[in-house]
């Protein structure tokens, strides 16, 4: 299993796209957001964050805007202006809501999951930038790693600490994913993973279904019923292609990406949950971090020094091209899209 060094070393770049182009965050003092054209792959324009705003560890989009959360004690969310790549307004989150580690949007507002525990999400007016009403996880459902939305609600899934029984090496604490009333900002339902499907890193959704992957030996990708909060099936990925750091979709197929060494990006039939092709990234593209889709391609952001992301063709799964960050702007950690 990869170490979490987006917590204990959070040098992380996280990417967006809207409009066609491609918006990377950076874990750096203070944090950066490169905009990027993806035909090209070549910079277009940098965001700096203010002062005390470091390590952009996610990124979303809504209306026309992009939502950049950091690693921060508080846990900041910037409202960013992408034609003039500046900044609109800040959301400070409550006392005690720090490290922002995974950011989302639903009929309008913006949701920010923190490194708490317990784990909490917080309901944001874009427009405003102010706080509407906090989630906050039963006991045990610590550090929400990953958010996504589906039908109305959304769903959090949580790192919680791994316990072990003496020598033996056995794994006490399951993965949660919790489904989430945005409403009352109240618990519907838990899905509890299979033993040994530890620390949901990432979440994604397609077709009417949850998918959640864990930072296990094997990789595991869980395809969840909503409505029911069961699991349906498992992926389990091939030797080697460990810790599952994130899921996208396009075209009907999921795409999971793996901290390893070289990154590797698998194509999975989510009917089946079974490999259809597997992209292996140039030397040096180590630490899958974020992935996201763009105009019928897949994006893969990497752990490296510089910041890479390939664009990959999701049919042949071989690379098109990449965009190498400047120097500084270094470690790539979340991806995501906006149209306009």
């Amino acid at each position: 299993m990869k170490a979490n060094f987006y917590i204990v070393c959070p040098s992380l770049v996280t990417t967006t796209t809207t409009g066609g182009y491609v918006f990377a965050g950076y874990g750096t003092f203070p944090g950066y957001v490169d905009k990027i054209n993806p035909s090209t792959m070549t910079l277009v324009k940098t965001f700096t964050a203010p002062s005390g705003h470091n390590i952009v560890i996610a990124l979303t989009s809504l209306s026309g805007y992009v939502f950049a959360g950091y690693s921060n004690s508080p846990g900041y969310v910037d409202k960013i202006n992408p034609s003039t790549m500046s900044l609109v307004k800040t959301f400070t989150p409550p006392s005690g809501h720090n490290y922002v580690l995974s950011l989302t949007t639903l009929s309008g507002y913006i949701f920010a999951g923190y490194h708490t525990a317990p784990g909490r999400v917080d309901k944001i007016s874009p427009s405003t930038m102010t706080l509407v009403k906090t989630f906050t996880a039963p006991s045990g459902h610590n550090y929400v790693f990953a958010l996504t939305s589906l039908s109305g609600y959304v769903f959090a899934s949580y790192s919680t600490p791994i316990l072990l029984f003496g020598n033996r090496g056995e794994f006490a604490n399951p993965g949660y994913v919790d489904k989430i009333d945005p409403s009352t900002m109240s618990l519907v339902k838990t899905f509890t993973a299979p033993p040994g499907h530890y620390l949901v890193e990432t979440l994604t959704s397609l077709s009417g279904y949850v998918f959640a992957g864990y930072g296990t030996f094997t990789g595991y990708v869980d395809k969840i019923s909503p409505s029911t909060m069961t699991l349906v099936k498992t992926f389990t990925s091939p030797t080697g292609h460990n810790a599952v750091h994130a899921l996208t979709s396009l075209s009907g197929y999921l795409f999971a990406g793996y901290s390893t060494n070289p990154g590797y990006v698998d194509k999975i039939n989510p009917t089946t949950m079974s490999l259809v092709k597997t992209f292996t990234p140039p030397a040096g593209h180590s630490y899958v971090t974020s992935l996201t889709t763009l105009s019928g391609y897949v994006f893969a952001g990497y752990a490296t020094n510089p910041g890479y992301v390939d664009k990959i063709s999701p049919s042949t799964m071989t690379l098109v091209k990449t965009f190498v960050a400047p120097s500084g702007h270094n470690f790539v950690s979340s991806l995501t899209t906006l149209d306009t």
